[in-house]
């Protein structure tokens, strides 16, 4: 199909209709798909998927439809506006984006290696693991995507052209009546450039070793305790504890406990930011509302800074859109999302910081909630270990960490000055989006520590 021909027709048809605003986003995405489980080849899977989301403005009431047979957009859209007449609910929206650019992310690509050879290399690996000591089951995936990406409306003309490669690995282990299973992901913005064959012996090995050593370590105490998190827990608070809270949506239902000009900590080092210029998993040039992308201080040094907004919230606050509007594909309405967000790094080594250390170091972090309206949280911990005056006395798991999360900010002592990415997938209002986080090793005071025994 000639997309652009295809726009054209479309723009047209919609300016007939005589409405407030527009706008209208096609996609396709190239996907390939492999999954090794054990010795076995378990899914092959290529294909191409396309389509189109249709947002119409009329007498401040706001339709969405969508369709993957794109040559019937005069039915949906013509459905759309009676179904949009029919909607009670009046919303102001101003400030639309007025944009014309082409951003293509440079990459290599992926059909330049055959299918072929990916799955060998990958049955290889995923075999030789299985062979290891108290393996029972591995499996390995790997995902290749390729979206291209039209957003047009009355001001504005984006196309985008985006690659994403992922590579995971599950395992499981069972030493006499143990089990110990683990799930680890490298996945980032990039073609066939970004991972090779030793990024997944990395990636298995890795993931291999951490559930070797946790299977034969203790039941953690349930405890209160100083506490050092290492980069995933701190970027998990970052997201979960600190970044939906900013989200606008969030702070105009009153569902937030946070407010701009809010000090959050009495330590002016915390620095969070949402960056999706950086080229991490939850890279995008533009919005989905046709917003150049640009970093956001959430919280500057101490002080809530800035939310996270679409038009929609944007214009209910009195304000400009700031570029963080999403939607996971075409199917869906965009809304406010993070993209790649992290605490900004302090100065002091992580063996600084371990130095002279009394409490538990905190890593590896899995699943949680979070009430932003409260302010409270809770995330799972996969290994927790045990420090006195600097030196390892212990090894645990199955931790978890709960509280506050003013109290958290308020308890930060010291700050790390290193990071690792660990890229994710955010879901909310039923939509999952590509995101990563991070932050450095942070050194927390007073932090109750969930555990299956007691101290």
């Amino acid at each position: 199909m000639n997309y652009e021909e295809k726009i054209d027709e479309i723009k047209k048809f919609l300016e007939s209709k005589n409405l407030d605003y527009y706008d209208f986003r096609i996609e396709e995405k190239e996907l390939t798909y492999i999954e090794i489980e054990n010795k076995d080849v378990k899914d092959i899977k290529k294909e191409k998927i396309n389509g189109i989301g249709i947002r119409v403005y009329l007498d401040k009431k706001i339709g969405f439809c969508s369709t993957n047979k794109i040559e019937n957009y005069k039915k949906i859209i013509n459905e759309c506006i009676e179904n949009t007449k029919k909607i009670t609910q009046k919303i102001n929206l101003e400030n639309f984006s007025k944009n014309k650019a082409k951003a293509i992310f440079k990459y290599k690509n992926f059909e330049e290696k055959d299918i072929e050879k990916k799955v060998k290399e990958l049955k290889k690996i995923n075999s030789e693991n299985f062979s290891k000591e108290y393996v029972k089951n591995t499996k390995l995936f790997k995902k290749e995507e390729i979206l291209k990406k039209y957003f047009v409306s009355p001001y504005s003309f984006i196309y985008q052209e985006t690659p994403t490669s992922t590579i995971a690995n599950f395992i499981n282990l069972k030493k006499d009546n143990k089990i110990e299973s683990n799930y680890q992901k490298f996945a980032n913005v990039g073609g066939l450039e970004t991972y090779n064959i030793t990024d997944y012996t990395k990636l298995i090995n890795e993931n291999y070793n951490f559930s070797k050593k946790q299977i034969n370590a203790k039941l953690c105490p349930a405890i209160k305790s100083n506490v050092i998190i290492d980069s995933e827990t701190s970027g998990l608070l970052a997201h979960e504890a600190i970044g939906h809270s900013s989200e606008a949506d969030a702070i105009v239902l009153e569902d937030s406990v946070l407010r701009k000009g809010q000090v959050v900590s009495k330590n002016k080092n915390i620095n969070l930011i949402d960056d999706p210029t950086l080229k991490k998993h939850g890279y995008f040039a533009y919005d989905d509302e046709g917003f150049k992308s640009r970093p956001k201080y959430l919280i500057k040094n101490g002080v809530v800074n800035e939310y996270l907004k679409d038009i929609e919230t944007a214009t209910t606050l009195g304000e400009k859109s700031n570029g963080s509007a999403r939607a996971q594909s075409y199917i869906y309405i965009p809304i406010v999302r993070m993209s790649n967000t992290y605490f900004k790094k302090g100065t002091k080594k992580n063996k600084d910081l371990l130095k002279d250390f009394t409490g538990y170091l905190l890593k590896r972090p899995f699943g949680g909630q979070v009430d932003p309206a409260v302010g409270t949280f809770m995330f799972g911990i996969r290994q927790a270990i045990k420090y006195e005056k600097g030196e390892v006395i212990d090894n645990f798991k199955q931790a978890s960490i709960s509280g506050s999360i003013l109290k958290y900010l308020n308890n930060i002592q010291d700050i790390g000055n290193t990071y690792e990415w660990e890229p994710g997938y955010c879901g909310k209002g039923g939509q999952s989006v590509n995101v990563d986080d991070s932050g450095p090793y942070m050194k927390i005071k007073d932090v109750v520590i969930g555990g299956s025994t007691h101290e």
